[in-house]
């Protein structure tokens, strides 16, 4: 009876509560806090910020997705796994005809858009509540709140060029949206101008630094001047591109004009250089490469189980089943090693071979059997994505500190000397900064893979003199150097998710493809690609959670 009396005696209080305060249900929930609090709190805007870096460290989402749609989506690599029926989201994009429920177009879609709302979000953040941001205890200062929107401003243009790149057309979103919003695909002129107004905001701030001033062991992975110059650079290419395919409005000559200038920049005033040896890009262990003068700019990657982070999905997703201990994906197509120079030892440190061998962490050696599985055919994985047992932790592949290198100063010299040639400069300065990257290569770098007892791949290598550089490998005024241009890029970033980009902006994704599938045919890659192939199609969910406002690319109507 007591009890009973309890129960009624409660609920006659939370009846009067109710009748008396009609905000009830709108209030707060106990626990969190509301935008005005939370900035208030230590720590908030870097918080905040790194929020916005977020979606780049999502390992499936980002780093396995990007070359996937990058790379194995086209003639470098094949999608790979367990067994021809693997990972048919990759293979049905490489076929040309993605459907637009395919779930590695939705993947990336959602990737890149949540990595912008969160910029959105820490910019309106930052204008409403920047005056009261507190760290370890001491207001922050404006030049940190600077800097802080300079760094959000050049993830919004990263995510946007990603999404350009795969899909041309999308909503352009710059605000916090009341999520029942829904909008229509920006022009492709508007998002141009979207980018380069947000990384030229980056560019100008005075108080975002430059990669050569910033702190190794406490700001690697953040975005700096160079980083910022670099993406303008890389977007600016892309943008010529579709301008002299598509007669956009205005003159591709200026976009690469803006690659050309952003890249020199950088080569005069950054400090920057390439490692004299490329194998310590990828030799496995991360201890030179992240933290030297080539790195601009990277997700690291650090395998410490004290603080939860584990390595990246990456590492073990692409590397070669069987006794490896891989997953098999990302398998690097006959084309890729074919289109190598035999005396290139980029070849051998970007691609390995069935029945290479390295050494294993008990001294014994370890086989790579890549029979059994994605149907035998190419027989080939990606040296950038494998960990030799001695840079792991217990031989397992997700322990390690493999990391990615989104931008290389490698790319610097490259873009420049495209954009030089595009604008009718000084082609022996051209030459030049393709020539620092061919004689890393053919020169410098040791025909070695230090951690392998046998490479197939190495055995056409021997020691390149600067003599005979000059008069082999050296590219020359009478070659055709922008043809030597693009096949450098190739060779130097194979793998590392550009070549959609480049095949798309040189106009030459169609007859690439159509070509592949009528040389090697394999899973039918590029069998019903077209000029309607590209873009891609929007995902069918995001058309139809818009009612009626967003609308597909004409190409997939």
């Amino acid at each position: 009876m007591r009890f009973s009396k309890l129960i009624i005696v409660f609920a006659g209080v939370v009846l009067g509560v109710l009748s008396c305060k009609e905000d009830y249900l709108n209030r707060d929930p106990y626990g969190i806090l509301n935008e005005e609090e939370f900035f208030k709190t230590d720590g908030a805007g870097l918080k905040m910020l790194t929020s916005c870096y977020q979606p780049m460290a999502d390992g499936w989402g980002y780093t396995v997705n990007k070359v996937a749609i990058m790379d194995e989506s086209v003639d470098n690599a094949d999608a790979g796994g367990s067994d021809p029926g693997d990972r048919p989201q990759t293979t049905e994009v490489g076929r040309g005809r993605p459907l637009s429920s395919n779930a590695l177009i939705n993947e990336t879609w959602s990737n890149r858009y949540r990595g912008i709302g969160k910029c959105n979000q820490a910019l309106a953040g930052y204008e409403k509540e920047g005056a009261n941001l507190v760290e370890n205890g001491v207001k922050v200062s404006s030049e940190t709140l600077a800097r802080y929107i300079a760094e959000v401003k050049f993830l919004r243009a990263w995510y946007y060029l990603d999404l350009v790149t795969v899909f041309k057309e999308v909503p352009l979103i710059t605000n916090v949206e009341d999520p029942s919003v829904r909008k229509a695909k920006a022009t492709i002129e508007e998002l141009r101008i979207q980018i380069y107004a947000d990384l030229d905001a980056a560019i100008s701030s005075p108080h975002l630094p430059r990669l050569s001033s910033m702190s190794t062991a406490s700001e690697a992975g953040r975005a700096s001047k160079d980083a910022a110059l670099t993406i303008k650079a890389r977007a600016a290419l892309f943008f010529a591109g579709l301008m002299e395919q598509m007669q956009m409005k205005g003159d591709s000559k200026v976009d690469y004009e803006l690659a050309r200038v952003a890249t020199e920049d950088i080569i005069m005033n950054s400090n920057l250089s390439l490692l004299p040896d490329f194998n310590d890009l990828f030799r496995g262990d991360y201890k030179v490469g992240p933290f030297s003068k080539e790195s601009i700019f990277g997700v690291l990657r650090n395998y410490d189980p004290a603080f939860g982070m584990g390595g990246d999905a990456f590492a073990i997703m692409n590397v070669g089943r069987n006794n490896v201990g891989g997953w098999g994906g990302n398998t690097p197509t006959r084309d890729l090693a074919a289109s190598f120079d035999k005396a290139d030892p980029r070849k051998m440190l970007t691609i390995i071979s069935h029945e290479d061998i390295f050494l294993a962490s008990n001294g014994t050696n370890e086989v790579h059997n890549y029979k059994g599985y994605f149907n035998d055919f190419n027989l080939q994985h990606s040296r950038k994505a494998f960990v030799p047992q001695q840079y792991r932790q217990n031989n397992d592949l997700q322990r390690s500190n493999w990391q990615p290198y989104w931008i290389r100063y490698a790319e610097v010299l490259l873009i420049n000397a495209e954009a030089t040639v595009k604008t009718g400069g000084n082609i022996s300065i051209a030459l030049d900064r393709l020539n620092q990257v061919r004689r890393r290569a053919f020169v410098t770098t040791k025909k070695k893979d230090e951690p392998a007892v046998f490479r197939k791949f190495a055995s056409d290598l021997s020691e390149v003199s600067e003599n005979e550089f000059i008069n082999k490998y050296a590219v020359k005024a009478v070659d055709d150097v922008l043809l030597a241009i693009k096949k450098e890029r190739r060779y130097e970033l194979a793998l590392e998710g550009f070549r959609l980009y480049d095949l798309v902006r040189w106009g030459i994704y169609v007859s690439t493809m159509k070509a592949f599938y009528s040389t090697y045919g394999f899973a039918d890659k590029g069998r019903d690609v077209s000029d309607k192939s590209w873009p891609f199609p929007i995902p069918q969910v995001e058309i139809d959670r818009s009612n009626g406002i967003l609308i597909q690319h004409d190409n997939y109507l």
